[in-house]
């Protein structure tokens, strides 16, 4: 570099760089380095270690030197900038509190009176501004003046950036934010006129933040100077990507490229602090361009330099006096332009150095939170001449800021001189009436919020383009007042279509909007989260309003920066699609936060939004996780639906609001649901010390409560606000939505409460639906009524008042209340006791309810049928119905093909089919609306037709299912033949096409599946019911006729009919068979009842309903599952466990309880451990999830003879012990030496009633260990309050003689026999004789035809072992006494 350079510059450069830091200099550094590498109390003023003659010299304020010593954030501040007065006398104050609002202390450095001073008061700045004698003040001038002071000749001296520099690092400031730095001049090859400031940065371990150096200096040597004065160099990027160019003071671009770039101010603190930890002493220059809007244009500013330059040149004007003379000539030849520049860019200057010292803060003391001066004292004695007011250095800048859109809105009305023509016709020009305004969601929130109130203080955040749009709406936000000082205005060469947004709304000739066009693309399209943090940090506003117009990442953006800052943040949809964005499957970055420290406050969507939001937030997880359970769990939101009809309407239950509403509070504690002309509906938790959980006019809406002392929640309030006024004259229903916001976070930033702002919010909605502007100017007229509003208070009830026997009437009908001991609290107020489920659900049954039991209990039987709750159903028109296949949206019962009669009391068809076996009475009096449901539109024969009986309802859907899936080929040939076969089942009807398999021609073929069923009489009682003790060690087991048919892959299930000889068995060739246990029976054993095939089902699972058995449950690998009622021959379809959908990819690994109420799944995730789902059997919702914390998920469970609880294997060896009853874990034990557990089984009889009364559990793991355990011995103490059991049981038996993974694992029913066994090698199944413990050594033996076991069962006799392999046949064994 030094070979670019003129000789003569070349050996100045030389003589600078081995100048010597003064002795007080290298005593000050070497103590910062003993302070840093004893990690002391990093006090770097004062102590007894700095020499004497500095400290009576140097002269720090109190206030920076108690900052400096606990490694506050403290910016230093030059003076020379003020002492001569020509941009205010009121700016040292400015700045100051400038630097003060972001966090931080300024330290304003001149000399007074002969004495260098650290933190300089404005009053003496004043001082120094009236003084004619203040002279200018670099490194070369400090002991000049200190020296004359000493001598008895006061001066007062501005320092420079070199002065500044050099008395900040004896301070111990790290940090120092100027305008502009000096440099090279030009023609400095000869001149030797290089700024003292660039040979400071090369000694002075201090970091300058500036708009780079002037513009009329030489840039390029400027920056090689700095390099060879080891300087580092870099240039906040502010945006921008790539390569940037080193700033130009007035201009953002000089043309030569920055050395470095940084991106953010915590990189710049890093960098600092780096820095110090390596004792590098040459100082840090941080270039921060000026702001876009302030930046003079080069061109512009190249002819008044040049000028400018020549001129000083002309009249000798060099050294120190050379910059003065070019800075005043700029401003007569700019203008204004350069001193507004100036300004700006010292400002933003100011406000990165404060954010760099605050990020340095954190670094240096990880728990430090950014607080602003706290010194008030030294304040009000050191200005008390000042302006401000001492409130200015604590309260927020402005109340309200609005982050979102703004755009320049064109609505078009159509209007047309035929009366009754409201509808503007497509492909053709349509008369009409076009108006422009300025809108955008987040201008016209805060347009609201700022007419509303002239106390509240607003401010918006936005984008607009370099444009006539983005000049026009520039125009008209400050003409309304608002603050703009956060709109950011990008020019082309952020990208292309950096368009000012604008929006265009077509109406009909009522007002109501028929098509819209939004072009938004700067929001989404632009991200600037560094600038985004800088606007909050600066606004420290009470609220931030976020609306969903921003990119997914700048929503989460935004939030973030409120954290950050203490804002509350209030969150506006916007529409349907981009209210998706708030729950958005983003990662990478932190995550919503959960009540009570929820990320967001508030959210306003409307019913389309709500519903949006709930789906997004369950499809990307939001709703799995552990701490979202824990505050749903806290709602003891059990049996809620009257509660929710009591609270809003039967219709908005129907439709899910109030559910999704509950479902979304963890995330967003109070959600305001705007229903239109309905009103809205406000949801809300209630903290435990919350006044309206007590307050007696609030009771009525009091949703439910928590459970007595939860730390968090004290209960949910649910609240449906009819609207204020009806508005006859509609005139634009643009922006009502968002005056509503608007009007609403006023009255919050003010103090007010949200139940007592929401009528004040509609009026103001109800104004802007009666004006042509999307925010009426009107709402003025309602700051008096917001403010009343604000002010109102829910009070608890005074401490002196006592409960009145009244107060309890309404619990238990009784006006005596005992208590065990006395209440602690004189104020202290019952809390309501919520009704159960199940007494809900008997006095609903009993006594009725407001909504009707008879009128609502088949009101969405055709939408639970599909496996869809009502809520899914109704939540919106078109909500998830795209998708769905016809074919799946329609079921066909049990009735032969063809479409039956509109009368269903004919007891023949026409055409000779069979009658229905049996008919329902109540399918006349059944009333269903076509047009209602989307789905069921395509029913209706004319458009116009709406409401139909039960009878015809269902012979419709019979047509339909024929529409999609016509009778094949085959099947109308065999009905038309007469020959005896076997009828097709009932059971072969189904929503997934199950068709019955190929039957036997054979006269003594097996009876139809339906006649079976009913003629019971002939199958029961088959087998012994003798009971039987079988001995130890030897077993009489005799192989008996096998199953005839075999499955085409492996059997993947075996299941016993809990009440007749019949056997259940699968595969994933998608078939199942019932067969008839007939050992004996002619001419073929063991006789096929049925075998049905369920098109594109992998059948895994399989399993009778206990104890009836009158239903088959089966599921593959896939999403859904089915139930088959095998007596009316339906098969149910059940799409996904409502609301857990994203927890299972797979419903194949499910077990019934033996009670049959429950079904259990193990979902697919293992977040948390693993899920285990319940559901109910008869409803199909869910009704509990049992949580393991185990490492790799869950591997397999088992149900208690009872159904009251579950076992859970954990994959790590963990075993859980679940109650249905309190729906929590008992106890968790770990199983004994278990590497990869995979299996586990329940068996016996008369163990701990605690447990499920069974009296053995075994274990199998992937080492082929199987042990089986004592119940009985599991439990270490039992008690009224519950059971403790051992974390670390002994097992009875540890079973070793397989090596293979076991996969195996049954007990028979009566307790005596446990069966082991492993897929994984060829005949490896053992039998254990119970209690004893012991393995059967006679069976199986060698000669065994077994094969690879893949399923076991027993007969509920205990007579009978079936065992299935991977070649798909089924071999039966009796066991004999």
């Amino acid at each position: 570099m030094n070979a670019l350079l003129p000789v003569s510059l070349r050996q100045a450069l030389s003589r600078c760089s081995h100048q010597r830091v003064p002795q007080c200099a290298r005593q000050a550094s070497r103590r910062h380095c003993r302070l840093d590498v004893a990690k002391a109390s990093s006090r770097r003023g004062f102590s007894s270690k700095t020499p004497a003659g500095l400290q009576s010299l140097l002269q720090i304020s109190d206030e920076v030197r108690e900052a400096i010593a606990n490694d506050q954030p403290v910016v230093a501040l030059e003076s020379t900038i003020y002492t001569h007065g020509a941009l205010g006398r009121d700016l040292a104050q400015e700045h100051a509190d400038l630097v003060r609002s972001h966090g931080a202390v300024p330290a304003i450095i001149a000399i007074v009176d002969g004495v260098p001073k650290v933190g300089v008061s404005p009053e003496e700045i004043l001082r120094l501004i009236d003084s004619e004698g203040t002279v200018k003040v670099s490194r070369r001038d400090v002991s000049y003046l200190v020296g004359m002071g000493i001598a008895g000749r006061k001066i007062h001296g501005g320092t420079t950036i070199a002065g500044t520099m050099l008395l900040a690092r004896l301070a111990g400031i790290r940090i120092f934010g100027t305008g502009g730095l000096g440099g090279v001049h030009r023609g400095g090859e000869n001149s030797m006129d290089v700024s003292a400031d660039l040979t400071e940065l090369g000694r002075t371990r201090v970091a300058v933040v500036s708009s780079g150096c002037k513009g009329f200096l030489d840039i390029p040597r400027t920056l090689e100077f700095l390099e060879t004065q080891g300087c580092l160099v870099s240039t906040f990027a502010d945006g921008r990507t790539g390569k940037v160019d080193f700033p130009a003071f007035w201009a953002r671009d000089s043309g030569v490229k920055s050395p470095s770039v940084v991106y953010n101010e915590k990189e710049a603190a890093a960098m600092i602090l780096a820095q110090e930890r390596l004792n590098i002493e040459s100082g840090l220059l941080f270039a921060n361009p000026i702001p876009e809007k302030y930046a003079v244009p080069a061109t512009e500013m190249a002819a008044a330099i040049e000028l400018a330059v020549s001129e000083a040149t002309e009249k000798g004007f060099t050294g120190s006096t050379n910059t003065p003379y070019v800075l005043a000539r700029l401003k007569e030849l700019t203008g204004d332009k350069a001193v507004v520049a100036n300004k700006a860019l010292v400002r933003d200057n100011l406000i990165r150095s404060a954010n760099i010292a605050v990020e340095l803060s954190r670094l240096l003391s990880p728990g430090f939170t950014p607080a602003t001066s706290n010194l008030r004292r030294i304040l009000k004695k050191n200005v008390p001449n000042v302006h401000h007011s001492e409130a200015d250095h604590v309260e927020p800048k402005i109340d309200v800021l609005v982050a979102g859109s703004v755009a320049l809105d064109l609505s078009c009305d159509y209007s047309s001189a035929k009366p009754g023509d409201d509808t503007p016709k497509e492909h053709v020009s349509n008369p009409a009436h076009i108006s422009q305004s300025i809108g955008g969601v987040g201008h016209n929130v805060a347009l609201a919020a700022h007419l509303a109130s002239s106390k509240a203080r607003v401010g918006l955040c936005s984008l607009v383009g370099d444009d006539v749009a983005g000049s026009t709406v520039l125009s008209s936000l400050q003409a309304s007042g608002l603050d703009t000082t956060y709109i950011r205005r990008l020019g082309h060469e952020y990208h292309p279509s950096c368009r000012t947004a604008q929006y265009v709304a077509i109406n009909d000739g009522k007002k109501d909007l028929v098509m819209a066009m939004a072009d938004m693309g700067i929001f989404s399209g632009n991200s600037f989260p560094e600038y985004w943090n800088s606007a909050v940090a600066a606004a420290k506003p009470k609220w931030l309003v976020v609306d969903g117009n921003w990119h997914e990442k700048d929503v989460r953006n935004w939030i973030i920066a409120g954290q950050k800052n203490s804002s509350k943040v209030a969150f506006e949809p916007v529409s349907a699609e981009k209210s998706r964005r708030l729950f958005s499957p983003l990662r990478r970055i932190p995550p919503l936060r959960i009540f009570p420290e929820a990320s967001v406050d508030l959210a306003s969507p409307n019913t389309y939004e709500l519903a949006a939001m709930y789906s997004a937030a369950k499809e990307n997880g939001y709703l799995d996780s552990s701490e979202w359970f824990e505050v749903i769990d806290a709602f003891n939101m059990r049996g809620a639906r009257e509660r929710f009809v009591r609270l809003t309407t039967a219709a908005l239950t129907d439709a899910g609001v109030p559910v999704q509403s509950i479902q979304l509070l963890p995330y967003i504690p109070t959600i305001i649901t705007k229903l239109g002309p309905e009103g809205a509906l406000l949801t809300t938790i209630l903290k435990p010390d919350d006044p309206r959980l007590r307050d007696r006019d609030c009771e009525e809406f009091i949703l439910t409560r928590a459970p007595a002392g939860h730390p968090t929640v004290g209960g949910v309030l649910m609240r449906l606000y009819p609207p204020a006024e009806k508005v006859e004259n509609i005139v634009s229903v643009n922006g009502i939505g968002d005056t509503f916001m608007g009007v609403l976070i006023s009255g919050l930033a003010q103090g007010g409460q949200v139940d007592h702002l929401m009528d004040v919010a509609q009026k103001g909605a109800r104004m802007s639906l009666g004006c042509h502007e999307s925010v009426s100017p009107d709402l003025r007229r309602l700051e008096s009524e917001l403010g009343n509003a604000s002010s109102i208070t829910t009070m608890a009830p005074p401490q002196e008042e006592e409960v009145s026997d009244a107060a309890y009437s309404d619990i238990d009908g009784s006006s005596e209340v005992e208590f065990d001991e006395p209440p602690k609290n004189k104020n202290w107020t019952p809390a309501i006791v919520d009704k159960d489920s199940d007494e809900e659900e008997l006095e609903r049954l009993v006594l009725g309810n407001k909504a009707g039991f008879r009128e609502n209990l088949f009101k969405h039987d055709d939408l639970l049928r599909n496996g869809l709750s009502a809520e899914d159903g109704l939540a919106g028109a078109d909500a998830g119905m795209e998708d769905v296949d016809d074919m799946d949206l329609f079921m066909i019962d049990t009735g032969a093909s063809g479409a039956a009669k509109s009368k269903p009391s004919e007891a023949k068809k026409a055409d000779g089919v069979d009658a229905p076996a049996w008919e329902d009475s109540d399918d006349e009096r059944l009333t269903i609306s076509l047009a209602g449901a989307t789905r069921l539109r395509k029913l209706r024969v004319t458009e116009a037709e709406d409401l139909v009986n039960g009878a015809e309802y269902s012979r419709r859907l019979r047509q339909q299912y024929l529409r999609l899936n016509p009778l094949p080929a085959w099947a109308r040939q065999s009905a038309k033949q007469t020959s005896k076969r076997r009828r097709r089942s009932s059971a072969a009807a189904s929503d997934s096409s199950l068709e019955s398999g190929d039957g036997s021609d054979d006269e003594y073929s097996a009876q139809p599946l339906e006649e079976f069923l009913r003629n019971v009489n002939q199958l029961a009682g088959l087998g012994s019911s003798k009971k039987r003790r079988l001995r130890p060690e030897v077993i009489d087991i005799q192989r008996t006729r096998p199953i005839p048919d075999k499955h085409r892959a492996a059997v993947e299930c075996l299941s016993f009919h809990p009440q007749y000889p019949v056997l259940l068995s699968a595969s994933t060739a998608s078939i199942m068979y019932l067969h008839h246990i007939a050992p004996d029976a002619q001419p073929t054993p063991n006789p096929q009842l049925t075998s049905v095939q369920a098109k594109q089902v992998d059948i895994r699972q399989a399993q009778f309903l206990y104890p009836t058995g009158d239903k088959i449950f089966f599921a593959g690998r896939r999403r859904y599952f089915h139930n088959w009622d095998l007596q009316s021959g339906v098969v149910q379809k059940t799409a996904e466990i409502n609301g857990r959908r994203l927890e299972h990819k797979s419903m194949e690994h499910f077990k019934l309880s033996p009670c049959g109420r429950y079904m259990a799944v193990i979902a697919s995730t293992r977040k948390g451990g693993g899920i285990i789902n319940v559901i109910s059997t008869t409803s199909m919702l869910w009704v509990a999830a049992a949580r393991l914390s185990s490492k790799h998920g869950i591997a397999d469970f088992a149900w208690w003879s009872t159904g009251n609880g579950m076992t859970i294997l954990g994959r790590d060896g963990q075993v859980g012990e679940y109650s249905m009853e309190t729906m929590s874990f008992l106890g968790i034990w770990n199983d004994e030496g278990c590497v990869g557990g995979i299996v586990v089984a329940l068996g016996g009889h008369q163990g701990p009633s605690a447990l499920g009364d069974d009296r053995w559990v075994a274990v199998g793991s992937s080492s082929g260990i199987t042990n089986i355990y004592d119940r009985n011995e599991l439990i270490a103490s039992q008690s009224d309050n519950g059971v403790d059991i051992k974390e670390r049981p002994t097992p009875t038996r540890v079973f070793e003689q397989i090596v293979t993974p076991i996969t195996i694992l049954a007990f028979s029913p009566d307790g005596q026999l446990l069966v082991f066994g492993s897929q994984r090698s060829k005949d490896s199944l053992k039998l254990v004789h119970l209690p004893s413990c012991t393995v059967y050594r006679n069976w199986p033996t060698a000669e065994t035809p077994l094969g690879r076991v893949t399923a076991v069962a027993f007969s509920m006799q205990s007579n009978l072992i079936a065992v299935g392999n991977d070649r798909g046949n089924i071999r039966l064994w009796e066991i004999r006494n």
